[in-house]
This record gives C-alpha cells, sequence and structure tokens, in this order.
C-alpha cells in the first residue's frame, strides 16, 4: 500500500511530494466544470504527481433521494475510493478545514441533530471499500490553509455552490463574520472542540450499544423488553445500529419505536423497511417494492 508524505523545504517549487496521486471528480452538475479539470491539471503538473480525473454519471435519482449535497458526496467518494484500490493506496485526504467542522455543527443543530451527528466531520472513517478517508486539516483554519497555498505558490478555486444562497451552508458562511461578531472570535475553535468532544461521548455510547445488542439476540431477531429496559438513549442508539445498512430512520421514529418495544406485537415504518415486534422479538425488515402505504402503531 502507499502512503502519503509531504515535504516542505521553502517557498514555491521547493517543495515535494512522494508517493501520492492527485484525484479531480466531475460530477457533471456545472457548466464550467472542465474550467475546473484544467485547474487541477495545472497542479498536478506543478506538484509532479499522477493526476486521475472521473467523471461521473448523471445524479437524478440520487439526487432525489438524498439531496444534491449529499448524493454528490458519496458518489465522490466512491469514484474515489475506486481509484485508490486501483492504486493500490489506502488513504484518500481531503481539504475539510475546522471551519467546515463548526458550519457542520451548526447545521446538524439547526436540524436538532443527535450526538452522533454533533461529533461533526470525523478526522477519519473507513469507506466501504476499506479505504480510509483522512483530514489533515480539521484543526486547521481556512485563512491558514489558504496563506499556506500562498506561500506554497499553490493556486486554490472556490465552489460556486459555496455562494449560492439557496444552500443553507452558503447562506451560513454570509453570516459568519456577524457570528463571531456577537458570538466571540473563537466561536469556530469553541464548536471545533465541542465536536471533538461529542466524538468521544459518541464511540462510548456505541461501544455500550454494541454490547446490549449482543445480549438482546435471540432466535429470529432481537429481545424487544431487553431493550425497552435499557436507558432511551442506549436503546435509541441500539435501534439505529442495528438497522445501519437496512433502514433510514428519523429521530422521531427511534423515540416512537423505544414506546413500541413493551408491547407483544407493534410494526412502525420507516424510510427503507419496517421495525416489527411479534411475540415480544424485534425483527427489522427491508422495504419490498409491493409494500404497503406507511402505518405505525401497536397490533
Amino acid at each position: 500500500m502507499r502512503a502519503v508524505t509531504i515535504g516542505v523545504v521553502g517557498p514555491c517549487s521547493n517543495y515535494r511530494i512522494s508517493h501520492a496521486q492527485q484525484c479531480h471528480v466531475d460530477h457533471a452538475l456545472r457548466a464550467d466544470a472542465p474550467e475546473d479539470a484544467e485547474r487541477v491539471a495545472k497542479l498536478a503538473a506543478t506538484l509532479e504527481v499522477p493526476l486521475r480525473i472521473v467523471r461521473l454519471r448523471s445524479l437524478r435519482e440520487e439526487i432525489r433521494a438524498l439531496g444534491l449535497e449529499a448524493a454528490a458526496r458519496e458518489a465522490r467518494y466512491e469514484a474515489l475510493a475506486t481509484l485508490a484500490r486501483e492504486a493500490e493506496c489506502d488513504r484518500i485526504a481531503t481539504a475539510h478545514t475546522r471551519r467546515d467542522q463548526a458550519e457542520t455543527i451548526l447545521l446538524r443543530l439547526a436540524r436538532g441533530a443527535g450526538p452522533g451527528a454533533l461529533a461533526g466531520i470525523r478526522r477519519y472513517r473507513v469507506l466501504p471499500s476499506g479505504v480510509r478517508l483522512v483530514r489533515p486539516l480539521l484543526d486547521v483554519s481556512r485563512e491558514a490553509t489558504e496563506t499556506l497555498c500562498e506561500r506554497l505558490c499553490l493556486s486554490f478555486s472556490r465552489d460556486p455552490h459555496n455562494s449560492d444562497p439557496q444552500r443553507a451552508r452558503a447562506r451560513l458562511r454570509a453570516m459568519w463574520p456577524a457570528l463571531l461578531e456577537a458570538l466571540g472570535p473563537r466561536l469556530e475553535q469553541a464548536l471545533a472542540g465541542s465536536a471533538r468532544i461529542a466524538a468521544d461521548e459518541d464511540a462510548l455510547l456505541q461501544t455500550l450499544a454494541s454490547g446490549a445488542l449482543r445480549e438482546a439476540e435471540v432466535p429470529g431477531g432481537l429481545d424487544a423488553l431487553a431493550l425497552a429496559r435499557l436507558p432511551p438513549a442506549l436503546a435509541r442508539r441500539c435501534l439505529l445500529a442495528a438497522s445501519a445498512g437496512i433502514l433510514r430512520p428519523e429521530r422521531s421514529h427511534l423515540e416512537q419505536m423505544v414506546g413500541l418495544l413493551v408491547k407483544p406485537r407493534a410494526a412502525l415504518d420507516v424510510p427503507g423497511g419496517r421495525f416489527q415486534v411479534i411475540d415480544g422479538v424485534l425483527r427489522i425488515e427491508p422495504r419490498r417494492e409491493s409494500s404497503a402505504p406507511p402505518r405505525a402503531g401497536a397490533k
């Protein structure tokens, strides 16, 4: 496997990057995408690293299901993971900064997110392909990152989507100076620190949930009453972990299902399928194409 190493020994051309490859993903969403690809090619030539450019197919269906930002992100990481495997690279590095982290936390707070989501952008995670996604600049401010690029004579471009007022993140960025004035200049650092604490506590909750799920295993599913006896926060996490990759429950679904665990027979339809309790056994069932309209409640 190849690792990424960067050595900086002076300004402009006096730096080197070895054992790395540069990748650019064209999401087929903007008319000026070829201009981005041209800028990336020039940067790769300056850095003297191999460049791979991937042009994605239409994401219309994925955007309809997940939204523009999530659909583009998932498609991008899938494409990058494929390239990483082909190049025998074990890591993908992205340039998310501390400002991106702070923005993500505020946006998730506005949606009423739980502790897992409030951990923000993870420092690293393993993609389904087994490739590790790392964010080495997550503790670095955007201003410091831009200054470093200028010192190293590295050009960078700004995604016009980040200035689109129809997007919540763009509106938040426009308000950022006012937020700093109202809440203090260390807002970004404070939010990033809260994310680190939330990530640690989320990891603990996940460990407790894994143990509780093992103890609740019974033939055909999970012991619903055993889950019902858990603290609500742990019961919700167990439901979320048990349904991962099958269902896509929202917080309200998890709260409702915790209340139904004490019933001998109950069902709750959620995106992707349903939770169902039959004779005290919780089953998680993916939705079939011919499934009936959603319903919820006890039988």
